[in-house]
């Protein structure tokens, strides 16, 4: 479908708002990327280096969740954030972080998950600001008070596809024109009339991402590149006319970095180390009609992004190239810092020290906030990396949003904080703000205790379903190398018992054999990493031990006489089980693994066997009985979670 005209209903009803006349002309930083859409600031008097103990922090205030960025107008500068109880808009005094307004436009996304909180940033665009939520809420809002104007949502309207883990494009807007990627059938790409949200123009057919629509000029016609799903393509402003669109990829993938444009080319780098592809944009020669004729210039292995776009300075690329299959939520990602030359694809330089880093470009010198909360300075230059400065802003976090600078500060986010950094000229700096302002180094530090470590080894796709053999050689380590070992151990403390007493043999085999179950469990993941190839999971077992000691509990205090302190037994079972539960959830959270997750959802259907089991180990019994029982048990727990696995990835 190529595209569809303006609608004539209004979306949400309400009159049409004009955009304010006494908006500022100079926006400042007005979209995530900037002015101009390329991560490239044209200030200057900035500091060429910083003293050692860091440069000044005029601010840092806890902002709730999420990884929305900052836009900055004059004395104001606006986000998206996340409480416990709603997402909403803030708006913040630029030189102190005071709260000015704050408004609310849905419900927390995902709180309890990996990633909660919104993901897309502001847009500031003639007095007004712009939104987009997880869950496709898009809306504007008075840049004054907050005060709603309109509001759509995107995935409902047009039936968008392509952003399953929350949308993330931030509102482009260029000549009254909001334009985004949705992923429906006919609107690929939308475009809503900024005043009040009525459609435009709809086009294309191909599923959306999580790429923002960035604007470029080829030929002297504004277009907007889309960076979808499994295509790359450009539209016209416009009319959303397809101007040119090609395929880059088949099945699940997703688009996050930016592509970068320098006329006549423009590169895309995909992630999972897919590398990148620049093609060179040229006017057609057809006369009547507006044409491109697109090649391709190079493809290179040498460069793959994923939550950290680039930059393009003076036909150089500065970026990091991502060797991990993706960005980890758990730890510092590996890869290269690199300079390439656009036209070309040949790397001119690379370095390991920056970092997996978000990239802008202002005065000649490089920003760069890696993934550590390190805020680095370095030189734009295609003579090698030439380091000037370097300071830890945020630390205990992961941090992937993009920094936004205006009047010589940069405004800086963790998935929890905000900071304010002064980059210019000290002089330029005004004595009260001066005296007020602390270093970098006076900062509060949390450091991360390293799971990874303990752990020994990590799944290369954390966030993918495992598969059948996956799965197969965990059960496989479970029960052979958890289960059975801790059988033996129980078998022949109950021997060395009965030596001295010969009564209390069995039960003391039997509390050894659930003892050794659940710490084997709880260590196996550690030790079979260590000593084995492919990643080895046998937490399920601390799980399952957890819920059968639970049961037994329950089980053994019904008999009868009831001995003196029984009755509490259950009690304190439940609540050691319930802790397990949560220890296991905030871990696996931790750790990026939240797949893993789906083992609590194996409980219930083991009761089949778990509750026969209980009250038969009522009995005397020896721990090969346990054994059996704990493994048939665990058996249907392991399988009957995976199987919920594979119906919800399938209702998806």
């Amino acid at each position: 479908m190529p595209f569809m005209p303006r609608e004539s209903s209004l979306e949400t009803g309400g009159a049409r708002a004009p955009l304010r006349e006494d908006a500022p002309r100079d926006p400042g930083w007005p979209h995530r990327r900037g002015p101009n859409h390329d991560a490239v600031s044209a200030e200057t008097e900035l500091a060429e280096s910083w003293p050692p103990q860091g440069p000044p922090v005029l601010w840092m205030r806890e902002i709730g969740v999420g990884y929305s960025g900052f836009v900055a107008v004059e004395d104001c500068v606006f986000t998206q954030s996340q409480s416990l109880s709603e997402q909403m808009i803030l708006c913040l005094d630029a030189d102190n972080g005071e709260e000015i307004w704050r408004r609310r436009y849905d419900w927390p996304h995902d709180p309890a998950g990996m990633y909660p909180g919104p993901r897309a940033t502001p847009t500031w665009y003639g007095g007004c600001v712009y939104y987009a939520g997880p869950k496709g809420r898009v809306g504007c809002l008075d840049a004054v008070d907050g005060r709603p104007i309109w509001q759509v949502n995107v995935n409902d309207k047009f039936g968008g596809r392509g952003t399953d883990f929350g949308y993330c494009c931030s509102p482009t807007i260029e000549d009254d024109l909001v334009v985004m990627p949705v992923g429906g059938r006919g609107a690929s790409m939308v475009a809503l009339d900024a005043f009040d949200g009525t459609t435009v123009w709809q086009s294309g057919d191909e599923p959306a991402s999580y790429c923002s629509a960035i604007p470029i000029t080829v030929a002297g016609r504004r277009h907007v590149v889309g960076f979808l799903q499994n295509a790359i393509g450009l539209f016209d402003l416009k009319t959303g006319r397809i101007a040119w669109q090609e395929k880059c990829s088949q099945g699940y993938d997703e688009h996050a970095s930016a592509p970068l444009y320098e006329e006549p080319f423009l590169m895309v780098a995909s992630p999972f180390r897919k590398g990148a592809e620049c093609y060179r944009l040229e006017a057609g020669a057809a006369e009547d009609t507006p044409s491109l004729k697109v090649e391709s210039q190079w493809f290179s292995r040498q460069m793959s992004h994923d939550t950290a776009s680039g930059v393009v300075c003076e036909g150089h690329v500065y970026g990091f190239d991502l060797r991990d299959v993706q960005a980890k939520a758990h730890r510092p990602s590996r890869g290269t810092f690199k300079c390439m030359e656009l036209a070309t694809g040949k790397v001119v330089w690379e370095s390991e020290l920056p970092g997996h880093s978000t990239v802008l470009l202002a005065d000649g010198k490089l920003y760069l906030f890696n993934d550590q909360g390190e805020l680095i300075l370095a030189r734009a230059s295609p003579s090698g990396y030439e380091e000037l400065a370097r300071t830890e802003v945020f630390s205990g976090e992961i941090c992937w949003t993009a920094p936004a600078l205006h009047r010589g500060r940069l405004y800086l986010r963790s998935p929890s904080k905000a900071a304010c950094i002064y980059v210019g000229k000290p002089e330029n700096l005004g004595k009260k703000q001066r005296e007020e302002a602390v270093a970098t180094s006076q900062l509060p530090r949390t450091r991360r205790f390293d799971l990874l470590a303990f752990v020994g080894g990590e799944r290369p796709y954390a966030q993918d379903q495992p598969d059948l053999p996956e799965l197969t050689r965990w059960y496989s380590y479970s029960i052979l190398g958890v289960l059975a070992p801790a059988a033996l151990l129980g078998m022949l403390t109950g021997l060395i018992v009965r030596t001295r007493r010969p009564t209390a043999g069995n039960f003391a085999g039997r509390i050894a054999f659930w003892i050794a179950a659940f710490l084997l469990g709880a260590l196996g993941t550690s030790i079979y990493n260590r000593i084995a190839g492919p990643f080895v999971f046998t937490w399920p077992v601390c799980l399952a031990v957890a819920h059968q000691v639970a049961i037994n509990a329950v089980a053994w205090s019904s008999k009868a006489p009831r001995p003196r302190g029984a009755r509490w037994l259950p009690l304190v079972a439940m609540v050691l089980f319930i802790a397990v539960c949560i220890i296991y959830f905030v871990v696996c959270r931790k750790l990026n693994h939240a797949v893993m997750w789906i083992f609590l959802m194996g409980f219930l259907p083991s009761w089949a066997v778990a509750m026969p089991g209980a009250y038969r180990m009522r009995l005397p019994g020896r721990p090969l009985r346990d054994f059996l029982w704990a493994a048939a048990s665990f058996t249907l727990f392991y399988w009957s979670a995976t199987v919920v696995m594979w119906v919800n990835m399938a209702v998806r």
